[in-house]
């Protein structure tokens, strides 16, 4: 099944190219002939559905069958987290500065 799977897809990518190729044609044979652009024709609308729906095909069929999401199989983690984040006391190299006398000075500002 992955063999016609990847062959489908191929032939899908391919008539998808050749589309896309007929669709520049098309228009450079309006502009060739000074007509306005309204829209694809059908037929080749119907060709990029078909070449589309095709590559689409093929993948699925190439990638293999799916396997289901067992969300019960892996337990769930649990994270602890603060009650009251706000409160967060962290301790870093900033509290060291405020022990330095010359800094203290520096860090409070005087009111008058």
């Amino acid at each position: 099944m992955a063999a016609l799977g990847k062959l489908l897809l191929v032939a899908g990518l391919a008539l998808l190219a050749y589309t896309a190729y007929q669709a520049t044609i098309y228009r450079e044979t309006l502009r060739l002939t000074q007509q306005e652009f309204e829209g694809l024709p059908l037929p080749l609308l119907a060709q990029l559905v078909a070449a589309v729906a095709a590559a689409l095909l093929g993948s699925l069929a190439a990638w293999g069958s799916f396997q289901p999401i067992r969300i019960a199989d892996v337990p769930k983690v649990e994270v602890a987290r603060p009650h009251r984040t706000e409160f967060a006391v962290f301790n870093h190299r900033g509290t060291m500065l405020g022990s330095l006398p010359h800094m203290r000075k520096l860090a409070v500002p005087k009111i008058r």
